[in-house]
């Protein structure tokens, strides 16, 4: 009689990368609390960190997503346009403060 083969070292497919979204995510989120706050006048302070790392994030999670690590263009491109539009409000509050000022 033969015995059958036994193959001691059994070999499973590996599984994909998880795409790696938080730069994205976290580029939205603080682009969209930017612009929230941005209009406001005494906490608008806090508004230009939020919007200034929120296009960082933004622009990283897009460049992950262009090199295929990730899968949330779609939200890091929001990002970076909430954070635009948040760091524009800014800029305007920055004007206008200075323009009534003198």
């Amino acid at each position: 009689m033969t015995q059958p083969t036994q193959h001691p070292h059994q070999h499973y497919p590996v599984a994909p990368p998880v795409p790696q979204n938080a730069l994205g995510t976290t580029g939205f989120v603080l682009g969209l609390l930017g612009l929230i706050f941005s209009p406001i006048p005494v906490i608008g302070m806090v508004s230009w960190p939020l919007v200034i790392l929120g296009l960082v994030f933004s622009f990283v999670g897009v460049h992950k997503v262009s090199a295929g690590q990730a899968n949330n263009g779609g939200l890091a491109i929001a990002g970076a346009v909430l954070s635009s539009l948040g760091l524009v409000v800014c800029i305007a509050w920055v004007v206008a403060f200075g323009s009534a000022a003198s």
